[in-house]
């Protein structure tokens, strides 16, 4: 199940982690019934919103547009401020949002799983956060939130023991995955409640841009997330034969 280099299996210097299939499908289940007792899930939850509002506002950069700020709630829901001119801009942005838990899970898992690469993940994980708070940020609960998740998982990066962190980057990136397949329900929603704010919901306001019926608008973000994690788990595999270091 685990593991270790036997020279070094003493005191904080654990130097070769390998977590094997076995341990990893125990971590995807465990995950998932930690999902169902709201204390443990809602760490979880509030880093997959984040997630989601990031990748709207990533898909406004990349589209062109302007990604202004966001704003996360103490519900676990979120508002990002962007701006786009065509409709081409606001499907981008759009879809950005609805796969962006799937698409950091997936990242993270081949990083972690595939490559043995839990501090790098890590360390990537942590500069979007900081990237989020020094940028976009818009309000002080959001501040809060993303400082303590950037602080939190940049100690893990560089103080923990090398099992410690590999387990930590598989727990966040499977969590990312497990959300982005366990939170369907958010897909088929036709509105949004922020705060004070009410309005359509992504999937509402793609049937709006792009036309059809918002049932077809809502199963193809579903079918995008499983594909994509579907392929993360192919791609992750590590190599038969192959122990990948975790750094």
């Amino acid at each position: 199940m685990l593991k270790i280099n036997p020279a070094q299996t003493s005191k904080a210097v654990l130097r070769t982690v390998h977590i094997d299939t076995k341990l990893f499908w125990i971590l995807v289940f465990s995950i998932w019934i930690s999902a169902q007792i709201p204390v443990l899930s809602k760490p979880f939850r509030m880093l997959a919103t984040w997630a989601h509002e990031l990748g709207h506002g990533l898909g406004a950069i990349i589209s062109g547009g302007r990604f202004e700020k966001m704003i996360l709630t103490p519900q676990f829901s979120g508002l990002t401020h962007a701006f786009t001119g065509s409709k081409w801009q606001q499907i981008i942005v759009l879809f950005g949002g609805l796969l962006g838990p799937a698409i950091a899970g997936a990242v993270m898992l081949i990083l972690v799983r595939r490559l043995g690469q839990s501090r790098l993940a890590l360390f990537l994980l942590a500069g979007a956060l900081l990237a989020t708070l020094v940028f976009w940020a818009g309000d002080n609960f959001t501040r809060v939130i993303v400082f303590g998740f950037g602080l939190i998982i940049t100690l893990i990066a560089v103080k923990a023991w090398p099992l410690i962190r590999s387990l930590s980057a598989h727990i966040i990136a499977l969590a990312f995955c497990l959300n982005a397949v366990g939170d369907f329900n958010y897909f088929f929603m036709s509105t949004a409640n922020v705060g004070v704010y009410s309005g359509k919901s992504d999937t509402s306001a793609l049937a709006e841009i792009i036309g059809g019926p918002h049932l077809f608008w809502a199963l193809v973000p579903s079918v995008l997330s499983i594909l994509i994690l579907y392929g993360a788990f192919k791609l992750s595999a590590p190599k038969e034969g192959v122990k990948k270091p975790h750094a």
